[in-house]
């Protein structure tokens, strides 16, 4: 072309594409708990990072060979992505239907925003390595590139439940007949006696004390105790079906007390306390209970 300022070297554009393509690969998480879980889901998000990756990495180049109406036009594709975090919020919502234990509105949101923001990344990653592709040259840009990649998933990888919960085996307990019970937690009451020896012979039960302040925040936002008792029910499985809610996984604040504590109870398929207490461990801490500092009982007593 006319405006070109002659041969374009391509190397930092390959290099930068392939770090942001596998930052974007290297997050992708299947299973229970997260979305892609099927082959349509993978290759739906492996296109996004190839997009993500391409877009990244040609800004520079576009711009060192003067061809600046493509680099605009690379400026304009990446605004699309985000539209990504609606379509997963959608697709989890939808999902949320079908499925006896809901991750709730906190969790999805969560969801959405991360995948969203994966993409951004992997363009960010894609132009970083790039760019010292295109100062260092190409063993440079290799250990920068690998570099980066460790840095971005630092950067993205937040706290865990049990990083500020102990989370503890709690025995399981009937008080007044019918009122249950995790350790000092009363979570619910179950008026059918088969259900009550269903929970004595099968439950599972542990109870949640906060580290800190951020523990004690994140146990009130209620949000976060749907997605602890979700991934509760995805880790060891849940004997629950519908039309029996004293079979739903429970977690809930010691009341009328108000010590910071929680309890979980569940009737599981796998009988395993230790897989049980390791999946409430690693339940991500939702970025919506902060804001449960406002409305925590213990929280505002202190600070009066």
């Amino acid at each position: 072309m006319s405006g070109s300022s002659g041969p374009i070297d391509w190397t930092p554009m390959i290099v930068g594409f392939v770090a942001g393509l596998l930052s974007r690969l290297i997050s992708l998480k299947s299973g229970s708990t997260h979305y892609p879980g099927y082959p349509s889901g993978y290759v739906s998000q492996v296109a996004l990072a190839i997009i993500a990756a391409m877009i990244g990495s040609s800004v520079l180049t576009s711009l060192i060979g003067k061809e600046f109406t493509a680099a605009t036009f690379l400026t304009l594709a990446a605004t699309q992505f985000r539209d990504v975090r609606n379509t997963e919020r959608k697709t989890l919502e939808q999902e949320e239907k079908l499925i006896l234990v809901s991750r709730g509105p906190g969790y999805i949101e969560g969801i959405a925003i991360t995948y969203e923001a994966r993409n951004y990344l992997a363009m960010l990653v894609a132009l970083l390595t790039s760019a010292i592709t295109q100062l260092g040259g190409l063993v440079l840009g290799i250990i920068g590139g690998i570099v980066i990649l460790i840095i971005s998933e630092i950067f993205m990888s937040g706290k865990h439940i049990g990083d500020v919960v102990d989370v503890q085996p709690a025995k399981i307990t009937f008080d007044k007949g019918s009122l249950l019970y995790a350790g000092d937690v009363m979570m619910m009451e179950v008026g059918l006696p088969h259900s009550r020896e269903r929970y004595e012979k099968e439950g599972l039960a542990v109870v949640l004390t906060p580290k800190n302040e951020r523990g004690q925040a994140a146990l009130w936002n209620i949000s976060q105790r749907q997605a602890i008792a979700y991934e509760a029910a995805a880790a060891v499985g849940v004997q629950k079906d519908v039309g029996y809610p004293e079979q739903t996984p429970l977690c809930r604040m010691e009341m009328p007390a108000g010590t910071g504590k929680a309890g979980l109870s569940i009737l599981p398929v796998d009988r395993d306390i230790n897989k049980l207490i390791r999946a409430i461990k690693r339940t991500p801490v939702l970025e919506s209970s902060k804001w449960s500092r406002m409305t925590s009982p213990v929280l505002n007593r202190k600070e009066m």
